[in-house]
């Protein structure tokens, strides 16, 4: 019986739902009608083989209609949920944002954490920690943490990376369009500058999220 009753849901699974029939243009009483006539016909075609009630075998198609509609609202739910995280990650990283820029000027002072002057990796860790967000301190122990990032997929917010000398040695905050805000050296401060320009591109090395 356990064998039957396995090769039946298979058969339902793999098979009925080819059975449904397009009735453009019937009414939706004739539709159900027919779905009923149908399901009921194939529970009778499907149980005489194998020797199982068609009563029974109803209730497993029953079952396995049950179970597609909710695993179609868990999906729905999941998809939601995606949503309302995408919307709340992009709230975070203009949060961000707008606290980075509100230091553009500020001088370059090597090994500086701020709130007044920064280094590199001192200003990103400044801006993270105003969000809560606590980021190693050297540019290359942040470029090893967070989520890696390709290049063509930079969104507001992430870390860029950059081997200015000897490795990975540079930092700066992704804002958009291939723009990001740094603390770049003594005689620039903290400035927005392009991964793509003559100097910064082929230094670029990676990026890392930490929204």
């Amino acid at each position: 019986m356990i064998i039957k009753k396995t090769l039946l849901a298979a058969i339902f699974t793999l098979g009925f739902a080819g059975l449904s029939m397009n009735f453009s243009y019937a009414d939706e009483a004739e539709i159900f009608n027919n779905e009923v006539e149908t399901k009921t016909t194939v529970a009778k075609e499907v149980a005489e083989p194998v020797n199982i009630e068609v009563s029974e075998l109803e209730k497993l198609l029953a079952l396995n209609e049950e179970q597609t509609k909710i695993e179609e609202k868990v999906e729905k739910e999941r998809q939601a949920e995606k949503v309302e995280e995408e919307i709340s990650v992009s709230a975070d990283a203009d949060k961000l944002i707008v606290i980075a820029k509100s230091k553009l000027g500020s001088p370059y002072s090597f090994g500086s954490l701020g709130p007044s002057a920064f280094d590199c990796s001192g200003y990103t860790s400044y801006v993270f920690r105003q969000m809560g967000i606590s980021l190693p301190r050297t540019a290359s122990s942040q470029a090893y943490g967070g989520v890696k990032v390709a290049k063509a997929n930079l969104k507001k917010g992430d870390l860029v990376f950059f081997n200015t000398y000897g490795g990975i040695s540079h930092v700066g905050i992704y804002i958009e369009n291939g723009n990001f805000i740094h603390a770049s050296s003594y005689g620039s401060g903290v400035v927005v500058s392009n991964i793509n320009d003559s100097y910064y591109a082929p230094r670029y090395v990676t990026a890392a999220r930490y929204l």
